[in-house]
Formats: structure tokens, C-alpha cells, sequence
């Protein structure tokens, strides 16, 4: 099968000219010279490079470094020629030594006096245009996940996006501004899905947006066939690349198929594989839980690998410093906040389960339910359902624009008024009737593109949800004008313009006027009212008589029928197959009680029950009254076709009516959830701090009786003063006593801030955080054949890759899943990290148990770090380390303190959920010696009394039977006499044990 070609609307060189440029460059001077600069010269097209915009480009990009005040040289690079130069007028490419200083190009025999200069500076060139090369790849799966990745060649990194769910259009044409790439590569299935989406989504989501009649594309466009998206070769492209971070001291091998072991032989040899360590290794720079993004970077590296294999004969050692990948990082869309699937869950932010209704559980249905989440308090308020969906978008794409959280904040301000709560109920209401108009309008284009011969074009629900529409958009726009403030809210404002409340009627009075709506519904067709077309009123007028008509044919064809037959004769009309004579068959012989041929009638068909047959007077009233009820239906069918090209011409006002319904659906349900679990508003600040006080979990709120509040002040790096607070605030403590609550309260109350939401708190200042890192919950499945330490590493791997001096860093009892020196010190390593980061010192929280890693004094000198504990009470009787008494009592106050807390209340805490006594006394007994210092092997391994006693006197029992001479012949009474010797010491020992 021949390749798929990149789609370009360049002209791109030949093939064979990519060969003859890097033969030709081989060639000594001056023939190979002299010869590469007349091809150049004759078959490199493209002027140079707009570097303004290149260079902006560069500017708003993160992490780039601007080129100032430097020229571009022309394109003429050895791949084909990028669709972007196509907008400017083609000249022939010339290199800095081919230009005169009147700017024409120089006369061939002159560069062949500087061919060394002129060689160079082709060189420089390509590797100045190379550097400027941005490749983007992008997928869209099934169910609107967006995955991206792309690739900067100045800086050699290859950056995936935390994928995205839903808002294609939005999301994609955010990627273009974004990344600006030169190069976009898209997958035939996101094409496909593209084209099965209406036209409109299709212009929106689809790359592939310049045509002849518009302005050529800034990038080239390649589309590729879905292999090279997927994701299983994905990883094993990315393992090809492992080698720039791998350490060859530490390798982590897998056995394979053999384990012949030879100090000779490389791990491969042995059977031995890497490919699990190096896709840990992987992991610590990349989420793998991101598939769609993943298989996206493997088709970028495959995009290279052609271009290297284009460019440079085999063997070329120049290959491996072009088109080189360095580095491997996550990104998220620019202006979002970064969180990935690990936070979600860990914080119960988007939290689904399997569905409990069975129907639910199919291959077509989600099969799962939100669970108890934050993002499930909030969808219950959604009452449509593009409100629901932007309602999830808020949740997964948290903003880092103030002026746009700030506008969210106004609108619930406002809607929170008691003054508003009448107003804000029947907007509710008036939405709850909303239906998405781009699914009413794909269908009413589906309707006319079936043609006016199909019957049930259009469903009976589509004029329902239209008229329903148009009705409650108009109560919408009437109940917007009675809420007090809403004047100058920007999204009111917007609707005041878009609801058009003459246009949304007279679609509504079209549709009203035509369309029967409950005669539509009861036969699951369109059906039209009286009094629209007079044609079809007396089509209809002599189809609702037909009964009589039938009866007055049958009465005059009854007596042609012989009387001695007795028998019943029924005229019908079936639907396309016209009049019909119907006799009932005789159920003892399955025939017709009389043959109606004899009687000069046509059999036409028969069925269980009856036989069909026409004869003059049938063929007549086919003649005169013709397939009345096809008839009838095609011109309601007509009318239909006409109703929906005419409400067409409304179909922009329709879908930004509907969006901005959605929108507003949206924001109303944050102001719900602010109304009814007394959130109020924070104060959001381009500082890089977070201020909280009188703090709250909302989830946690809901199961309890009463939840204790607690404040909260971090303060991250600022890249020029020194921090006013405390960076990381490391809590110590009992178990049970509050902690992973408190560092969860404050990432959701983040979190939910820069959504645009009120928080749980008495007042809150929130500085702008670019990502939310978690360490919290190690989610363990058979699928990944990694144990729950590892994960560990590989999510606090990536917090510290990823973090940055805007980023929270939650830690919860790191370290834990494996030796207790090992993970102390882990813990400790990166605590000090985090606390050594100076001026980019990320906000963090961190919880441990890990009291031994104070005492090293590592952190005595730290200024940026706050210890604090929650608060429990302790009868004063009761000691961790003195036994459980039945009326000692531990209360846990949920208070956040400050200061180190060095007791864990572990042995109370197993005491509380119901561990045996026995055990908790046994772990009592051995923290009690443990505390005391003494040798826990040698006390554990010493014998109790009852057991020494038992020992000796299986010794006695021994040594008499050793005794024992079985050399002689015993008799029979001997040997019973000597061997209940034996017994009766064994029973001695067991009497005593039973009456002790």
C-alpha cells in the first residue's frame, strides 16, 4: 500500500533532490561545491521567514527564550517545503554569501571564490530554519478526549498534554495559538470523527481549515493512519529514547526467557529486558495515564524518524544531532491549571463508580455514576445538558486568568443575594425545559438531506424541543431583567444582545402554527395542523370519513356473495397496498370460507387470518381515491421540509442562544452550591500565596456531625525577595487526628478558587497556582504490573519534575511502603529538596510520621518551614506506652497547632476500630521495651515458663526412652510399661498446665 502523503499546499521538491543535497555536500571543492550551489539556487523556493511573528511566538510560548536582533535566513531545509511560507510571495532562496549589497543574488563564478563561506553559511541555514520548527500532533478519540503533544526543535523537548475532555473546537484552535507549530500532525480517526460531527463543529475542530477560498494555512498539515497513534508503539518509541536520562549504574532488569548466567554476556543475552525500568524512568517525566497524548508523542517521533531517514544517508553521523529529543515534560493548556488524574481522585474532585443499574453497564452506556465528589454536589444543579457538559469542562480546566475568576466570582455574588433567590429559582426552572439546539439543528439537517420522500425525516421530539426552546429562552430573557445587579455583569450583558426575544418568537409561533405537536407525539411523526394547507385539510377530511366509505362498499358487495355461506366480508385500506377485499380463512382447513376467484376476484395476498382479494370496485377505489394515506403523509412531509429550512435561516441565533443557556446554566449552579452550603468569596491575587481562615471540607462537612475549622497561610517563592510565611507547613501527629483532611481542604479550597467558585471557608486569599501535585493515594490495579511503593515514587517523581514556585505540593505519609530507614530517609531527601528550591520554592504540605528525621537537625536552620499538629486531648491516665485502661479516653479536637507533635496514638487508635486486646496489650508490651532500649530479639525469642516446663519435660521423656536398651528382647508388658512411663510425664505436664 502506498504511504499517505503529507497534505500541503506548497509545492514540496522531489525526493531525489533531498539525496542529491547531501551527496553533493560529500564531494570535495570545487566540483561538489559548485554544483551544490546551482541546484540550491535552482530548486529552493520560500523567502525568509517573518521573524516577527516567529518571534512573538516564541515570547508567549513558556519556557522559550526570545532571539533578539537576529536575522532569519532563508527556508532551505531538505524537507519539503512548510505550507506556512505559502502566503508570501516565492522568491529564490539565497544564502547571506549569495547576496550583494544591493540585495540581488550573486552571479554563480563569485560564490565559487568563497565556496568554504558560502558552504558554511548553507549550513547555518538549514540548522536556523530547523531550529525554528515546532511539530504538534493531535488525536481525538471517541467520547471527546483530546490528546496533544508537540515538539520544539530549538530546544529539543518533547512536551504531552494532560488530556482534555470535551470543548474540541475551543480546545484545538487554543492548542494553534498556542504552540504556534509549523507542522501539525493529525490521525485519520480524529479526521473521521471530525466529519461525523455537523458541519459547523467540523470547521471548528478540524486543522484542515484552509481551502481556495481562504487565506493558506500558517503550518503544514500531515495526516497519518491510526497505527502511528497508538499506544503501545508509542511506548516502545519513547523507550528508544530513554538512553539521554538512563543510569547505567542502576538498571532494573525482568527475566525473560532464559537465566543462563554469564559475566560476559550483556542483560539482552541473559533474557533479560529493561523495558520495565526504563518505562519507570518514563514515567517520572511523563503521566502514561494519559494515552491519547502518549500515542501522540509516538507519532511525532515517528514523524522524525522519516524526516532523519529523508534528510541523511545510513551510516551519517550528523543523524543523531537532528531532530533530537533531550528533554521529556508535561504541559497543560496555557491559562489552565495543571492537574492530573491522580489529584482528581486523590482529592474526590471527579470521583466515578461502577453504575448500579445493569442497563447502565453496556458497551454504549458510560457505565458509571459520579460518586460522592465535589463535581457531584455541583451536577445535580446543571439542568441542561450543554450546561453539564461546560459545567465539567470549569472542573477539568481550572483558570489561571483573574479577570475571568473574577467575572465567575461577580456573577455568583450576585446571584446569592436574598433579594435574587426568587429570580434564580426560575431561571432554573425556565432551564430545566432547555434542550441543546446543535443536536436539534443536526437533526433538522439530517431531516432535509433524507429528501422529501422520506417519511419520519424529522422526529416529533425535534418540534417539541424547539417550540419548548423558544418558549422558556423568552422567560429567560424576561427573568434576567429582574435580577438586581445583573446589569453590568458581563455574561447578562451578553445575553440581553443574544436572546432576541422577536426573533426566538416568531420561530416559536412558525413552529406553533404548523407542527400538531400531541398528534406528532402519538404517532412518532410530524404531523400538521388544520387550516395550513387546504389540499391536505381535504385529504384529511376524507381520510377521518373512510370508515363510512368502507362500510357503504362493503354493504353493496354483500350480496354478490352466495347467501348459504354465511360469512362476513370486510373492506380495508392498507397503506401503500390500497383497498382490499378481506374474507376470514376457515380455521379447520386453513382456506378462504369462499373462493373469491370464482366469484371474479384477484387474490392478492393472505395471512394467518384472513385472504386479500381485489376485484372492479377495489381497482376503482385506487383509481378515485389513490394511496390517500401515503399521500397525506408526503405533503406533511413537505410542509415539514419547508418548516425546517425556514427555521434554519435562524440556526446561529438558535446555537448561541443555546450556548450562552449553557453557559448561564453553568454559572447558576455555582451559585447554588455557594447558596446552599455557605461558601463565600475569595480574594483572588497574582501573589503567590494562600490565606485561609476558617477553613472547611466540603465533603467532609456532610458526614459528620460538626466540622472544625482551621486557618491556613503558605506563602511560595517570588524570584526576588525573600518569602514573608512559611513555604511548607509539615504536620506531625496522631493518627485519626485530621491531617490528610486539612491538607485536602486547602488543595480543593485552591482548586475550587480558580474555577471561579466560592469556597468553604470565612474569607480566603488565593494566589494564581499553576499546578496541583499530589501524593496522596496510590491507586493499585492488576493492570499495571507495578506495587504500590513504586507508584509512590513515580507520582512524587513527578511532583518534583513538574513543580514550579506557583505549584502546591501535597505529601501525605511519603515513604511509608517500605523499610522504615529507607523511607524516613526518602522522606527527609526530599523535604530538603523542596526547602533548598530558595526563590522557586513551590507551597507544600506535607504529613508524616517519620519522627526520627527531626533529630538529625536538618531542618533546624530552614526559615520558609512551619511544623504544626492537630490537637488531641489525653486523659492523663492513659499513656501510648502503659496498656489500654477501659476508662482512659482520647479526644481528638480536629485543631490545627502549631509546633511538632512526637506521639501517633497508633496503639489507641487499633483500639477504637475493634483490634483483639490481646494484640493491642502484646503491642503495648513491645513499645513499652522498645522505648526502654532493650533487645527486642533476644526478649521476643525467649521462652514462657509454660514452655520451658514443656521442654523439660519432653527432655525427660527423650533421655528415658535413650536409656531404654532395644538391643535385649522385650515382652510385651515391658514395653507397655516403659513406654506409659514416658506418657505419664508428657501427662503430668499437660494435668498441671489444665489446672493452672
Amino acid at each position: 500500500m502506498e504511504e499517505p502523503q503529507a497534505a500541503s499546499l506548497g509545492a514540496s521538491p522531489p525526493r531525489t533532490q533531498f539525496f542529491m543535497f547531501q551527496f553533493l555536500s560529500h564531494l570535495q571543492f570545487p566540483v561538489g561545491t559548485y554544483l551544490l550551489t546551482v541546484l540550491r539556487m535552482l530548486s529552493s523556493s520560500g523567502p525568509r521567514r517573518d521573524s516577527s511573528r516567529r518571534e512573538r511566538a516564541r515570547g508567549g510560548q513558556a519556557g522559550r527564550r526570545p532571539r533578539e536582533g537576529t536575522s532569519r535566513p532563508p527556508f532551505n531545509r531538505r524537507s519539503s517545503q512548510s505550507a506556512r511560507h505559502s502566503r508570501h510571495q516565492r522568491t529564490p532562496s539565497t544564502t547571506p554569501s549569495q547576496v550583494t549589497s544591493q540585495g540581488y543574488p550573486r552571479p554563480v563564478h563569485s560564490v565559487l571564490s568563497a565556496a568554504a563561506s558560502e558552504e558554511g553559511h548553507a549550513v547555518a541555514s538549514r540548522d536556523d530554519d530547523f531550529l525554528d520548527q515546532v511539530i504538534m500532533a493531535v488525536d481525538i478519540k471517541e467520547k471527546g478526549k483530546i490528546g496533544c503533544a508537540y515538539y520544539v526543535a530549538g530546544e529539543e523537548r518533547l512536551l504531552c498534554m494532560e488530556e482534555v475532555i470535551g470543548g474540541a473546537d475551543d480546545v484545538v484552535d487554543k492548542l494553534k495559538l498556542d504552540l504556534q507549530p509549523t507542522i501539525v500532525i493529525l490521525s485519520v480517526r480524529s479526521d473521521s470523527i471530525s466529519d461525523s460531527a455537523d458541519t459547523r463543529l467540523r470547521r471548528n475542530v478540524s486543522l484542515v481549515d484552509g481551502d481556495d477560498g481562504h487565506q493558506p494555512l500558517p503550518y503544514q498539515i500531515e495526516i497519518r493512519p491510526t497505527p502511528d497513534f497508538d499506544y503501545e508503539d508509542a511506548l516502545n518509541r519513547l523507550i528508544g529514547l530513554c538512553s539521554f536520562g538512563e543510569d547505567l549504574a542502576t538498571q532494573f532488569l525482568v527475566p525473560g526467557d532464559s537465566m543462563t548466567y554469564d559475566e560476559r554476556l550483556q542483560p539482552e543475552e541473559l533474557g533479560l529486558t529493561k523495558r520495565r525500568g526504563k518505562l519507570m524512568q518514563i514515567s517520572s517525566w511523563l503521566d502514561l495515564e494519559n494515552k491519547v497524548s502518549i500515542g501522540c508523542a509516538g507519532a511525532i517521533i515517528s514523524c522524525l524518524q522519516r524526516r532523519r531517514t529523508a534528510v541523511y544517508l545510513p551510516g551519517d553521523p550528523d543523524a543523531n544531532q537532528t531532530f533530537r529529543i533531550a528533554r521529556l515534560e508535561m504541559f497543560n493548556l496555557r491559562g489552565t491549571m495543571l492537574v492530573n488524574s491522580d489529584t482528581l481522585v486523590s482529592l474526590q474532585i471527579i470521583l466515578p463508580e461502577s453504575h448500579p443499574n445493569a442497563f447502565n453497564q453496556g458497551p454504549g452506556a458510560s457505565g458509571a455514576k459520579e460518586s460522592l465528589s465535589i463535581y457531584g454536589l455541583f451536577q445535580h444543579h446543571a439542568r441542561t445538558p450543554q450546561g453539564k457538559v461546560r459545567l465539567r469542562q470549569a472542573f477539568l480546566r481550572p483558570s489561571m486568568d483573574v479577570v475571568l475568576i473574577n467575572t465567575r466570582l461577580d456573577f455568583i455574588s450576585v446571584f446569592v443575594r436574598p433579594e435574587n433567590q426568587s429570580a434564580l429559582e426560575l431561571l432554573s426552572k425556565s432551564l430545566s425545559r432547555i434542550k441543546n439546539m446543535r443536536n436539534t439543528t443536526t437533526l433538522l439537517h439530517k431531516g432535509i438531506e433524507g429528501g422529501k420522500t422520506k417519511q419520519n425525516a424529522f422526529k416529533s421530539s425535534v418540534w417539541e424541543s424547539l417550540l419548548g426552546f423558544c418558549y422558556h429562552a423568552i422567560d429567560i430573557a424576561d427573568t434576567l431583567r429582574e435580577i438586581i445587579g445583573a446589569e453590568h455583569l458581563p455574561l447578562c450583558v451578553r445575553a440581553a444582545e443574544v436572546l432576541d426575544r422577536h426573533s426566538l418568537k416568531r420561530v416559536g409561533r412558525m413552529v406553533n402554527e404548523i407542527v400538531d405537536r400531541e398528534s406528532s407525539i402519538d404517532q412518532r411523526r410530524t404531523v400538521v395542523k388544520r387550516g395550513v394547507n387546504e389540499e391536505l385539510d381535504q385529504a384529511k377530511d376524507v381520510y377521518d370519513g373512510m370508515e363510512d366509505i368502507l362500510n357503504e362498499k362493503a354493504r353493496d358487495i354483500q350480496p354478490t356473495i352466495p347467501q348459504d355461506l354465511n360469512m362476513e366480508l370486510n373492506v380495508t385500506y392498507l397503506p401503500h397496498l390500497g383497498f382490499h377485499l378481506a374474507l376470514p380463512r376457515d380455521p379447520a382447513t386453513g382456506q378462504a370460507v369462499c373462493d373469491g376467484q370464482e366469484l371474479g376476484w384477484q387474490l392478492m395476498f393472505t395471512t394467518p387470518a384472513q385472504v386479500y382479494y381485489k376485484d372492479a370496485t377495489m381497482h376503482e377505489m385506487d383509481h378515485e381515491l389513490g394511496d390517500l394515506y401515503s399521500a397525506i403523509c408526503d405533503m406533511e412531509i413537505e410542509i415539514a421540509h419547508d418548516l425546517a429550512q425556514n427555521v434554519l435561516r435562524d440556526e446561529d441565533l438558535l446555537i448561541a442562544v443555546s450556548d450562552l443557556c449553557g453557559e448561564l446554566d453553568c454559572s447558576l449552579a455555582f451559585a447554588h452550591v455557594a447558596h446552599q452550603y455557605r461558601l463565600s468569596r475569595p480574594t483572588i491575587t497574582e501573589d503567590n500565596i494562600i490565606e485561609i481562615k476558617g477553613g472547611r471540607h466540603l465533603l467532609q462537612e456532610m458526614t459528620v456531625p460538626s466540622f472544625v475549622a482551621n486557618d491556613t497561610f503558605l506563602v511560595g517563592g517570588n524570584g526576588e525577595t525573600d518569602s514573608a510565611g512559611p513555604s511548607m507547613i509539615l504536620l506531625t501527629g496522631p493518627n485519626y487526628s485530621g491531617k490528610s483532611v486539612y491538607q485536602k481542604q486547602v488543595a480543593l479550597a485552591v482548586y475550587m478558587a480558580q474555577m471561579g467558585s466560592f469556597l468553604p471557608a470565612d474569607s480566603a486569599t488565593i494566589g494564581i497556582t499553576d499546578k496541583i501535585l499530589t501524593r496522596i493515594t496510590a491507586r493499585e490495579t492488576v493492570s499495571k504490573a507495578q506495587s504500590a511503593f513504586v507508584i509512590e515514587m513515580q507520582q512524587i517523581a513527578i511532583a518534583l519534575n513538574s513543580c514550579t514556585r506557583q505549584s502546591l505540593v501535597v505529601i501525605d505519609e511519603f515513604g511509608k511502603g517500605t523499610d522504615t530507614f529507607d523511607g524516613a530517609g526518602l522522606a527527609a531527601g526530599v523535604f530538603h529538596h523542596l526547602l533548598s528550591l530558595g526563590h522557586q520554592v513551590p507551597k507544600t504540605l506535607v504529613a508524616t510520621h517519620f519522627h526520627e528525621i527531626f533529630e538529625l537537625g536538618m531542618f533546624n536552620d530552614a526559615r520558609n518551614i512551619s511544623f504544626a499538629h492537630m490537637e488531641v486531648r489525653v486523659d492523663e491516665r492513659d499513656s501510648p506506652c502503659t496498656g489500654i485502661d477501659h476508662n482512659s479516653q482520647v479526644t481528638y479536637l480536629f485543631h490545627l497547632r502549631s509546633g511538632r507533635s512526637g506521639v501517633s496514638y497508633g496503639v489507641q487508635c487499633a483500639a477504637m476500630n475493634g483490634v483483639p486486646a490481646e494484640i493491642v496489650e502484646r503491642a503495648v508490651e513491645i513499645a513499652r521495651l522498645a522505648q526502654r532500649g532493650d533487645d527486642l530479639v533476644a526478649i521476643c525469642s525467649a521462652l514462657k515458663e509454660d514452655e520451658i516446663e514443656e521442654l523439660q519435660s519432653a527432655e525427660r521423656a527423650s533421655r528415658m526412652f535413650l536409656s531404654q536398651d532395644f538391643d535385649r528382647d522385650w515382652t510385651k508388658e515391658e514395653l507397655v510399661s516403659s513406654l506409659g512411663a514416658m506418657l505419664e510425664i508428657d501427662d503430668a505436664v499437660v494435668t498441671e498446665e489444665e489446672n493452672k
